[in-house]
């Protein structure tokens, strides 16, 4: 979403990422995703909904306004992001320069993202934190924490994604594995 990559500092992890749980869903390469996110920092605040459409070799990120219009469509292919608006077209290698103006950051790395919204720790963790059942509390990713502050079955239904000043909330509406 407004989310993508980035780098930072590390500490000691405190468990096994590689280890699942049996609260956790398997990893999926191919998913659809629907929901409401907030970006924030000392400067701003962007509020949106979203739709996530992700595959390894082509992923699509469209945001939308509160009564549905398309505010911006993400295409992210294998050496390309393309960004869409009401005011034109862009290009970069890297979907994080897209991205920074809108939600006034850095969004965190796409490959920790995709892992963080099914509930697992993501490439490289330097530290985790369970709950009692086992399932994420808190993640430590290269400056980024991230906060498992609710669950629906054994899914994040919302996780609030610091780094610094910066705050991204993603409310999980809708989840759609793809096979």
């Amino acid at each position: 979403m407004l989310l993508l990559l980035v780098g930072g500092c590390a500490t000691s992890p405190v468990d096994t990422p590689s280890a699942t749980t049996p609260t956790q869903v398997p990893y999926r390469e191919t998913f659809r995703l629907g929901g409401r996110l907030l970006a924030e920092d000392d400067q701003q605040r962007f509020a949106t909904s979203f739709s996530w459409d992700h595959a390894p070799k082509r992923s699509t990120l469209t945001l939308l306004s509160p009564t549905g219009q398309t505010l911006a469509i993400l295409t992210l292919e294998t050496s390309v992001a393309t960004l869409r608006t009401p005011d034109g077209e862009r290009q970069e290698t890297d979907a994080a320069a897209l991205l920074e103006p809108l939600l006034g950051f850095a969004p965190p790395p796409l490959s920790a993202l995709t892992a963080w919204i099914q509930g697992h720790p993501g490439p490289t963790p330097d530290r985790i934190e369970r709950d009692p059942t086992g399932r994420l509390q808190r993640v430590w990713h290269s400056g980024w924490i991230v906060t498992f502050d609710s669950w629906q079955d054994a899914r994040p239904r919302r996780l609030t994604i610091e780094r610094g000043a910066a705050r991204l909330v993603l409310l999980l509406d809708t989840w759609n594995p793809e096979s």
